[in-house]
């Protein structure tokens, strides 16, 4: 069994086509989503990535997780979101498409879970977020998975715009948060890391 202090993690942006169907591929794996929750994300993904920057996160060579950030509308959050919720709801009424960017996939292998590997990808993503000069965050949710949206949502203090059947036909709802708040989240990563001395990534080029 490999030393998991041996293991070399790293993270590349994706931009072929066929990373970026591993990735979409892995992410259903890692989900367990059904099939027919599949069929909306599936129908929308490769305009989805040409519009979004995909990252990611490898350890010895293989993708084990990652992200996709969606940086230009329309927003996969919105789109899941009924139709009387997208044209009434206060938020997105005030506030342009343009000055969101959206979260719709975050994965990592359940074996790749823990201090280190998850602690990495997740400053990494919000480092991200940070860096692609937005004001609020959108992100999905999917309320049989308790233990990551419960996470969301203490880490971020977000607000909720929707609760309830989703587009693609799942039970959840969508958030968002000011990017600004994200701050704290990173410098308490930065310490943790510091403290357990989980080695920084190392970016490879596209």
């Amino acid at each position: 069994m490999t030393n998991s202090r041996a293991q070399k993690s790293s993270i590349r942006k994706l931009i072929t086509a066929d990373d970026q169907s591993t990735f979409l591929e892995s992410y259903f794996v890692c989900t367990g989503r059904p099939p027919e929750r599949q069929t909306f994300l599936r129908s929308i993904a490769a305009d989805v990535f040409r519009r979004s920057h995909t990252t990611g996160y490898f350890v010895d060579g293989a993708m084990v997780g990652g992200y996709c950030l969606v940086l230009q509308p329309p927003l996969v959050e919105v789109e899941l979101l009924p139709d009387q919720v997208r044209k009434m709801h206060p938020f997105l009424l005030n506030t342009a498409e343009r000055d969101m960017v959206s979260l719709p996939m975050l994965w990592l292998n359940k074996g790749m879970r823990g201090p280190r590997h998850s602690v990495q990808l997740w400053k990494q993503m919000l480092i991200s977020i940070s860096g692609v000069g937005r004001k609020y965050l959108l992100y999905t949710y999917q309320l049989h998975e308790q233990r990551n949206w419960k996470l969301y949502k203490r880490a971020a203090n977000s607000t909720n715009i929707y609760e309830g059947v989703l587009g693609n036909g799942g039970i959840g709802g969508v958030d968002y948060v000011p990017v600004h708040r994200l701050a704290r989240q990173i410098a308490f990563l930065s310490r943790f890391s510091q403290r357990h001395s989980v080695r920084e990534l190392a970016a490879i080029p596209a």
